[in-house]
């Protein structure tokens, strides 16, 4: 990559991380196919987590810290822990956290000098209220021990991103900025959205914007008001596109000569 490459990833709570990893790899991953709930999961997880498993329990246990190319299981001792989150620092220009999304939109195109709608975006991948579980406090507390070094890089770069918004941006204009990305993302709702609820997969009527289901998860997606114009048809779709259609269609534009992804569920 070229020396002036800006990195930046996100992370998410843990707690809620951990959440929806139980319910949307509920049958692929082993530590989770044979317990009932994430809280008799959690209050017993060696029962059901088999450490010499490797890859196959990456989601079950610290699957940030994993991504990140570490150690998922390693012992969340101190010095281990501070030597691998200055690694990450500096690898990355950014660490962006999910649930402040709209304020990581803005820091982020303040640093790269973006345009407002390069970082406007509608809610994607997310699930029904049906298909989410809430964890009682004393589980929400054994994910944090659980997952204690996804723990420990969500607190260290919550801190780290908040210390870099106020160096950027006084409370004011923070404030304002935040408003703007969400009147455009109002805006630009109105324009493509046949409803602005997202709806699930049954519920969407061009099957090639219905979002992959996975385990016990009920994925949203959009309807797009009918009539759009070209050009404004190839926004919308952009901004509903679900995920691995998003994937692959990033993959034609960065491969132009090679054959198109097959999204296998689409063709079934």
């Amino acid at each position: 990559m070229p020396n002036d490459t800006f990195y930046f990833s996100i992370l998410r709570n843990p707690v809620f991380q951990l959440e929806s990893s139980f319910v949307y790899y509920k049958s692929h991953v082993p530590a989770f196919r044979n317990v009932t709930s994430l809280d008799a999961f959690l209050a017993s997880p060696w029962t059901y987590y088999n450490q010499s498993l490797g890859l196959s329990n990456a989601y079950a246990r610290n699957s940030m810290w994993f991504d990140l190319g570490f150690d998922n299981d390693a012992p969340p001792e101190e010095d281990y822990v501070r030597a691998r989150l200055l690694d990450v620092e500096k690898r990355f220009q950014l660490l962006l956290i999910a649930e402040h999304f709209d304020e990581s939109m803005v820091l982020l195109r303040r640093l790269l000098r973006w345009r407002l709608d390069d970082v406007v975006a509608f809610r994607l991948n997310s699930r029904s209220r049906h298909s989410v579980t809430s964890l009682s406090p004393a589980g929400q507390e054994r994910a944090k021990h659980w997952c204690a070094l996804d723990w420990r890089l969500y607190q260290h770069f919550n801190r780290t991103f908040w210390a870099r918004l106020r160096a950027e941006l006084s409370p004011r204009r923070l404030r304002s900025e935040v408003a703007r990305l969400r009147e455009r993302r109002r805006e630009l709702a109105a324009l493509c959205l046949q409803d602005s609820e997202p709806k699930n997969k049954s519920q969407i009527t061009d099957f090639r914007l219905r979002p992959y289901q996975s385990g016990r998860a009920d994925i949203l997606g959009y309807n797009l008001k009918p009539g759009l114009d070209n050009q404004t048809l190839q926004t919308c779709q952009r901004m509903v596109m679900p995920e691995l259609q998003y994937m692959a269609h990033l993959y034609t534009l960065q491969f132009p000569d090679k054959p198109p992804k097959n999204i296998a569920f689409l063709e079934a």
